[in-house]
């Protein structure tokens, strides 16, 4: 495990899948990463590459040939490089595909960098895609951090708030093989303008902002005391929390990429939201998430 940390922030990551393990304000001591727990989700942030979602039928198409791909592609549980380490930030490395599999599913030569780095009281996570091949290679990445809902009770109502920000409309769902379907459903809100977070917000799985509606959200706990801002230029979020169940945490996911259309069949270069990158060149993305007062 890795540790930076300042007066304000003290994080943790494990370079197996440069995931973040911890976010703690330093001087309290009040962790705000959801810890991980089988009973709802084992994930803490995972790093998702080179897909976000799921595919139609587990599989994309590039020059008529037809490749597998998991959902959230196959970086979760990659070992990571440290390629430079101070106290206030952390920069992770991956060189592949390494494995046959991973070969198998994606057929450029890539490097992933992801940086964890302090400003303040502000986390910044920075992802960096080079493509090593000379051809134009398809893929899509996304955060998908997890946040603790403190004094969870099982007997509540609401477990959290969440305030949006940007030209807010409506989202889509993933239904059939985790795919979107093309109706467009109204946002879950309060009378105040909060999305609740409870079971019924996530009765349809979750949350699907597309289109570049959202620019950030500040989640409250269920008194509407403010916890925590997250902030990306990702042209897609996601809220989720597990389906039907009463769930502790929530996550709130950034992607730069959309997960198919239901009977999707085209060929990659037509996925939503796909980012393309010339042969030699770098692709930038990332998000931060900055604590509100203690």
């Amino acid at each position: 495990m890795k540790t930076i940390s300042n007066e304000y922030l003290t994080v943790v990551i494990d370079p197996q899948g440069a995931e973040m393990q911890s976010l703690k304000h330093t001087a309290s001591g009040r962790e705000y990463l959801w810890q991980g727990d089988p009973a709802y989700w084992e994930g803490r942030s995972p790093i998702l590459f080179p897909a976000v979602g799921g595919l139609w039928d587990g599989t994309y198409r590039y020059n008529g040939q037809t490749y597998p791909m998991p959902k959230h592609g196959f970086m979760r549980d990659k070992l990571w490089q440290v390629a430079e380490e101070r106290s206030d930030s952390l920069t992770l490395t991956y060189e592949g595909p390494q494995e046959e599999t991973d070969r198998q599913a994606f057929p450029w030569a890539f490097a992933l960098t992801v940086c964890y780095a302090l400003e303040g009281d502000r986390l910044v996570v920075t992802f960096t895609v080079s493509n090593k091949g000379s051809e134009t290679m398809y893929f899509q990445m996304g955060g998908h951090p997890g946040f603790a809902l403190p004094d969870f009770d099982e007997a509540a109502d609401v477990d959290g708030f969440l305030k949006l920000e940007g030209d807010v409309k409506d989202v889509v769902r993933a239904s059939e093989q985790g795919c979107v379907g093309p109706e467009r459903f109204k946002i879950p809100l309060t009378e105040d303008g909060l999305v609740p977070l409870a079971v019924s917000t996530f009765e349809n799985e979750a949350l699907i902002f597309d289109g570049g509606q959202l620019k950030a959200a500040t989640l409250f706990d269920k008194s509407r005391r403010p916890l925590l801002r997250v902030e990306s230029c990702a042209p897609v979020w996601l809220f989720w929390s597990p389906q039907g169940v009463h769930s502790p945490f929530v996550c709130a996911e950034p992607w730069y990429g959309l997960c198919d259309s239901i009977g999707f069949d085209s060929e990659v270069s037509e996925r939503a939201y796909i980012n393309s990158l010339v042969g030699g060149g770098k692709w930038h993305g990332g998000y931060s998430i900055t604590l509100c007062a203690d």
